[in-house]
């Protein structure tokens, strides 16, 4: 199990979801026509996400990617939290809130042993990615887990 945790570690951080074909560049404009064309590309993010119903919610996003979803969280004024296998994606996601005078919690993780204390997150949100794991199903428990009693799990897995 632990060799294809660090293939799919070794893949995404390689280069983040969408880095090669949507950033130009690692300055703002170019994070901003990222996420541009993210949204462009797949318009059901935002209402899936309830970036705007967010406010004054503690977030956690699991696969923090390009930062994008991060974001967008942070400008709706939820208190964010971020982790992602990958220091790049940590990179990225920094980088992007500094330039956008945004601010988060982000940490290199592990979904399948999410570093929180049970019942922390009002929202736990993952877009495309918990299916990577090499235990889906642990990491599945692992957001039930973290989630406040009443809490929201917004997740988005692609079907084969």
């Amino acid at each position: 199990m632990e060799s294809e945790k660090a293939q799919v570690k070794d893949f995404w951080n390689r280069a983040s979801c969408g880095e090669e074909l949507l950033l130009p560049s690692v300055e703002r404009e170019g994070y901003e026509t990222q996420r541009r064309e993210r949204y462009r590309l797949e318009p059901y993010i935002p209402e899936f996400a309830g970036f705007n119903r967010s406010a004054g919610l503690k977030v956690l996003e699991i696969g923090v990617g390009l930062g994008a979803d991060h974001q967008s969280f942070a400008e709706g004024k939820a208190e964010m939290h971020g982790i992602d296998l990958t220091p790049r994606a940590i990179e990225h996601t920094t980088r992007r809130l500094e330039l956008f005078g945004l601010k988060s919690n982000l940490q290199v993780g592990d979904a399948e042993n999410l570093p929180f204390a049970d019942g922390t997150f009002d929202v736990v949100y993952s877009w495309g990615v918990l299916h990577h794991s090499p235990n889906t199903p642990k990491a599945f428990r692992e957001v039930l887990r973290v989630l406040t009693p009443g809490g929201n799990a917004r997740i988005m897995i692609y079907s084969k």
